[in-house]
């Protein structure tokens, strides 16, 4: 164990040993010294700051954070606070983000749509709803979506989510369809097979919802869209979105399917736009707990492209953390260091600071769940370290 692993291991054993007491003026004070480092120039200071914060007790660094989100006067120390703040799941949560809906902040504003997609409260139906109509940033609004999506499936929520299906610039109708597709809107199959069945940027997209979706109707209009490629000796790149789409909706054939995907992703002759979509593919499949996809991410792409192989794994971890924290912890140790390195060299690349964060809590809770001097606590304490959280 490295040195700055077994400090931090101690710090958070320290911590958690404390949690039961109130905090002083001098550790609140030590913990706002850190929050105000969260907007560093250098890096190393940031990173400290935020893994000093994340392995405070909650009773401790929670207060802190909270007033950092209220009331700092750095907009991005306040993003930066919210996002650790989430990590820790306290009970203060709900009420402090139902606060934040309509916060002059973009990026705090977004944290709270994410958090709200993760938990999401019927309550708030018309509050986001309404929202739709003022949300005007165009890297926010495509997560207020998603919280909208993740909604209970009401007549207003559907012909909203609907109607942005076909509304706005490419950008934004592709985080509609993707959201619709991820929380399996099946009220808005016709939409999708309309933007489904015309060639263009949002065809990847629509085909990938309809297999998310899956169902009879969403089955029908995939293999009608498979047929057209069926004697096509150069399918283009959206056939190898289709096949993975219907691996969703039909896993009798999966096999083949996915063997052509892995094939593809790992084939050094074949062209950047095939790999593009077979390794796309490939994630979506790992999304859906697909481990044959994951496992060939890791032996067949990564030997061949290092690149591609670790954004995907690190899409899959953020999609399902305790998937991929099990897998890690069953891999032999070459393995496992070697995946690891991929996660970090993905996460580096991904900008997902909400996601990411989401992914170390789940760490965080198998590590304290797991018996002391385990070897599942070694491998969280390692991952942990090497992801520098």
């Amino acid at each position: 164990m490295s040195p700055r692993l077994l400090l931090g291991v101690l710090v958070l054993l320290t911590a958690v040993l404390s949690s039961a007491a109130h905090p002083s003026a001098a550790q609140f004070q030590e913990f706002a010294r850190h929050i105000d480092a969260l907007s560093a120039f250098d890096y190393e200071t940031r990173t400290t700051a935020a893994r000093m914060l994340r392995r405070g007790s909650t009773t401790e660094v929670v207060p802190a954070l909270m007033a950092a989100v209220r009331d700092h006067r750095d907009q991005y120390v306040r993003y930066r606070a919210l996002i650790l703040f989430a990590s820790f799941n306290a009970r203060e949560t709900p009420d402090l983000m139902r606060t934040l809906l309509t916060d002059r902040n973009d990026r705090v504003r977004e944290v709270v749509y994410r958090w709200f997609e993760r938990h999401p409260d019927s309550s708030l139906t018309g509050v986001l709803l309404a929202a739709l109509n003022t949300e005007q940033s165009e890297f926010v609004r495509p997560v207020l979506v998603r919280a909208i999506a993740a909604l209970p499936p009401s007549d207003l929520v559907q012909r909203a989510l609907v109607a942005e299906v076909g509304r706005g610039l490419d950008f934004f109708r592709s985080a509609v369809i993707q959201a619709i597709g991820q929380h399996r809107a099946t009220y808005a199959v016709n939409a999708l097979a309309a933007v489904a069945e015309l060639d263009g940027p949002l065809q990847d997209d629509a085909v990938v919802a309809l297999g998310r979706i899956g169902g009879a109707a969403a089955q029908r209009i995939l293999a009608m869209l498979l047929q057209r490629f069926s004697s096509d000796p150069t399918p283009p790149p959206i056939a190898l979105s289709l096949h993975a789409a219907y691996c969703l909706v039909d896993d009798a054939d999966c096999g083949t399917r996915f063997a052509l995907l892995a094939h593809v992703a790992a084939d050094p002759r074949a062209p950047a736009d095939d790999v593009r979509a077979a390794v796309d593919a490939l994630v979506v499949l790992a999304g859906h707990g697909h481990t044959g996809a994951r496992d060939a991410l890791y032996m067949k792409v990564a030997p061949v492209r290092r690149g591609p192989a670790a954004l995907g794994l690190s899409e899959m971890a953020l999609q399902r953390p305790l998937d991929m924290t099990e897998w890690l912890v069953r891999q032999p140790d070459a393995d496992r260091t070697a995946v690891i390195e991929l996660l970090r060299e993905g996460f580096e690349r991904l900008e997902e600071d909400f996601a990411e964060e989401q992914f170390f809590a789940a760490a965080r809770t198998v590590y304290w769940q797991a018996e002391e001097g385990s070897t599942v606590r070694g491998v969280m304490a390692t991952l942990i370290d090497r992801l520098e959280f």
